[in-house]
């Protein structure tokens, strides 16, 4: 606040309000900036520039020009400041705050969006006011020159799309060296690694048809979308995963037809309930009643579901081939035709030599790669037994070799009760934790969060943030179709509710924080004589024409032509400034404040207000809690209804609920812990973490929980299947048994689903933007916690039915032995 810095700024303002050329878009006209516009022509930056030249001149003493905030005086006028100097220092005089200096000074630049070629004068006008601004910014001694627009705001969001889809190709080389490696196989014509490179094309093509699709019928892309592709590709091979495991545990089929059938009904079921269950909780978020999750989860659910048919579609028992099963189907008849060439290469073969001979050594590595030596190795003693019994033998078969295996001794390990207790321990500590935590979780939000951290955005937008929120936050208010204020009582009634709105608690400025025109109105008759008494100076058409005669601002009036041709004032807007706000929080709480004040005079007064910064960070937010709760609960009937079908087992049920309740609430609890607060953009990935905290309990389930059906000698009759597998299990088969197979059916796979997610999100850790660092922290949570959850948790779970069962089947048996008999 010195006279040398405002010549410089007002000298600013000149050049571009004076000199400036404007194009068109088209060349064929050219505009300077009066010509542009429109309605603010007459508020000028230069009025403001000049009274505070005249405050300087006047060394802050005169009565004529009085620094107040944000309406400043200035001969009996009203100049309003409050979009105009920030970063304000005061001093006291005739008790009376005034403004002693500021560091913040904004131009304001109007477009009259009404003008022919409109978006094409914006857009030249704002590419000249940038070369300009890095210009001067440049050569000015002392000041710091920046632009902000919307345009360049959508600009830079749009940055961290382009900075991250980049790594989508880093992302599915990732995956694709992980799954060559994790289904590496010897001999090597087991190994599936065709299968791994379409495993990952697989969702790539299905992320081409999602957003060729939904673009095609309209629906916007969004920066929040930039994680989608991301999402798609670490889901969709987690099928594949389990496609291929199917595959391999079919070995036991007696030909290619049986084994690729198995290898459907194997991994079908799972890939049903998982693809089925991810769909539904995305699509849960459709009814969330913030556009930019409903446009998130759109997107995630259809790119899923697509994948879901792109890696095979089962309905009942029929196994509909579309892509990725095809490829699993080539490749596997390939390895059939190799199995059975070694089968009859085998008989030619004589035994292998054991004299060390260095031919004997390159026959051994030979055996090893093809296939020949672990054959017959495997076949040397009970050939005949194992060609008998292969048909026969069943998954659930241990086999005698099992219990020294490393799987083995993991269900041995799980079923000692010092672990067990340790485990249950765990999730009680982790429980109460993420619930503590829970209860700490605020709304707050930052502007700078839609920007990457280098963006030159950042340190403006955090600027601007702090100036409107805690020295001038203006909140606009529309009166609608007013009618006419010819009722004193409705005078009455509305100056009524413009005091109460100007003295909210905490954040009001009083009086003088507002620019409202019907005070303007009653100054201007007092001042030019008229009877305030009388009424005809409120008459629609005679205030029309008062009000025009004052030369009050037209901006503040919308006018409407009566049937009798007449032209009154229709609708109307004020503004009131608010300050002394720390986070949005606080504008939360303003929002409810001054929103239960207007509906109480809803009944006499159409009236709604808005401030810009209220749309995303404040109302989005503020609903984030609740849309998150009903989407939980909405999420946890779905599943349990899915369970329900899939499994028919209540315990089943009772896990994945726990799993669901357990993981979401860790999720949203241990983000805290990591800077994350519950805002639109974190709900998101929240909303992730309900479709993910199922796939890999859900597998586990289904798979412990289905065996006993499966190991029926005679099969029952499907009332009766029904009827006892809603009951407590009753089965005699050993937990060891159970464990097993579920372990070796889908343990390896849900493993490697784990670690390819927490793999594929790591390109986005470069990306230094909140929208990906959101996404990226709650992947490794959800995927941390719900390993441990599928691989630790339910089977300690599971013992503990089982302890449960045995104990009531022990008690009953008791009870009735102790039956007198007569």
């Amino acid at each position: 606040m010195n006279q040398e810095d405002l010549e410089e700024i007002a000298a600013v303002n000149k050049l571009i309000a004076e000199n400036s050329t404007i194009s068109d878009g088209t060349d064929s006209r050219f505009y300077n900036y009066k010509e542009i516009c429109g309605i603010y022509c007459n508020e000028s930056n230069a009025l403001v520039l000049g009274f505070l030249q005249a405050i300087i001149e006047s060394g802050g003493d005169s009565s004529s020009f009085v620094l107040t905030y944000p309406n400043a005086q200035a001969l009996q006028n009203h100049v309003f400041l409050g979009y105009s100097i920030g970063s304000l220092s005061w001093k006291q005089r005739d008790n009376l705050m005034i403004v002693d200096g500021f560091k913040l000074f904004i131009l304001h630049y109007m477009i009259d969006l009404s003008l022919p070629n409109s978006e094409g004068i914006k857009t030249n006008f704002e590419f000249q006011l940038r070369k300009l601004t890095d210009r001067i910014s440049a050569e000015s001694p002392k000041l710091n020159y920046a632009l902000l627009s919307r345009t360049r705001e959508l600009e830079e969001q749009s940055k961290i799309t382009l900075v991250a889809i980049p790594y989508l190709g880093l992302t599915g080389c990732i995956l694709t060296a992980f799954m060559v490696i994790t289904l590496f196989n010897i001999p090597l014509y087991k190994s599936q690694h065709i299968e791994a490179i379409f495993g990952v094309i697989s969702p790539g093509m299905a992320l081409i048809t999602t957003f060729g699709t939904l673009w095609g019928f309209g629906f916007p892309f969004s920066n929040i979308l930039t994680v989608v592709p991301f999402l798609v590709i670490t889901i969709g091979i987690d099928d594949a995963f389990l496609i291929l495991a199917g595959w391999r545990h079919s070995s036991t089929q007696p030909n290619f037809e049986s084994r690729i059938g198995a290898a459907c009904a194997k991994s079908g079921a799972s890939v049903s309930v998982t693809s089925i269950t991810d769909v539904l909780c995305f699509g849960v978020g459709l009814i969330s009643q913030m556009p930019v999750v409903q446009l998130f989860c759109l997107y995630t659910s259809v790119a899923l579901t697509i994948d879901f048919f792109y890696q095979h579609f089962e309905k009942k028992r029929l196994c509909v081939i579309t892509f990725f099963v095809a490829i699993v189907s080539i490749c596997g008849k390939r390895q059939t035709r190799i199995e059975e060439k070694l089968e009859i290469e085998q008989k030619k073969v004589p035994s292998i030599s054991s004299d060390g001979s260095s031919e004997s050594y390159f026959n051994r590595l030979r055996d090893l790669f093809l296939g020949i030596g672990t054959d017959k190795i495997s076949n040397n003693s009970n050939s005949d037994l194992c060609s008998k019994t292969a048909a026969k033998t069943s998954p659930t078969d241990q086999s005698k070799d099992a219990e020294s295996t490393w799987l083995m001794a993991f269900v041995k390990f799980l079923h000692l009760r010092i672990v067990r207790f340790g485990i249950l321990l765990v999730f009680i500590l982790h429980l109460g934790i993420s619930v503590y935590l829970c209860t700490l979780v605020n709304t707050d939000f930052d502007m700078e969060n839609l920007y990457l951290k280098e963006s030159p955005l950042t340190p403006i937008s955090h600027k601007m943030q702090k100036f409107m929120l805690n020295e001038s936050f203006v909140v606009n208010f529309a009166v609608s179709d007013f009618g006419t204020f010819e009722d004193e009582m409705k005078r009455e009634q509305f100056a009524a509710m413009l005091r109460e709105l100007e003295n909210i608690p905490k954040y009001s400025m009083g009086e003088n924080g507002s620019s409202i025109w019907i005070r303007d109105y009653e100054v201007a008759i007092s001042f030019w004589g008229a009877d305030e008494d009388d009424e005809s100076i409120w008459e629609p058409i005679e205030m029309l024409k008062n009000y025009r005669s004052f030369n009050l601002p037209g901006k503040f009036i919308h006018t409407k032509i009566l049937p009798s041709g007449d032209e009154v004032i229709d609708s109307f807007f004020f503004f009131i400034t608010y300050h002394g706000m720390k986070n949005f929080l606080d504008v939360e709480e303003l929002l409810n404040h001054r929103r239960s004040i207007l509906t109480r005079y809803s009944s006499v007064f159409n009236i709604s207000s808005h401030h810009p910064l209220e749309k995303v960070p404040t109302e989005s937010a503020a609903s984030a809690p609740i849309n998150f709760i009903q989407t939980a609960i909405s999420a946890i009937i779905l599943m349990s209804i899915l369970v329900l079908i899939f499994v028919l087992n209540i315990g089943a049920i009772f896990s994945v609920i726990l799993s669901i309740l357990s993981i979401s609430c860790g999720t949203v609890g241990y983000l805290h812990l990591w800077d994350v607060n519950l805002d639109a953009v974190s709900l998101i990935s929240m909303l992730m973490s309900i479709g993910f905290s199922v796939d890999y309990s859900a597998h586990i389930c289904y798979h412990y929980f289905t065996m006993t059906s499966e190991t029926d000698e005679k099969p029952k009759k499907i009332k009766h299947k029904i009827i006892n597998q809603l009951k407590p299990s009753t089965d005699t088969l050993s937990t060891y048994h159970r464990l097993e197979h579920t372990f070796n059916g889908v343990g390896w796979p849900v493993i490697q689903s784990g670690l390819s997610t927490v793999l594929g999100i790591i390109p986005l850790l470069c990306v230094d933007a909140y929208v990906v660092a959101v996404f990226w922290k709650t992947i490794i949570l959800v995927t941390l916690l719900g390993l441990w959850h599928a691989l630790f948790l339910l089977p300690a779970l599971f013992l503990a039915f089982n302890d449960f069962g045995t104990l009531f089947r022990c008690h009953r048996k008791n009870s009735v032995s102790d039956i007198p008999t007569s």
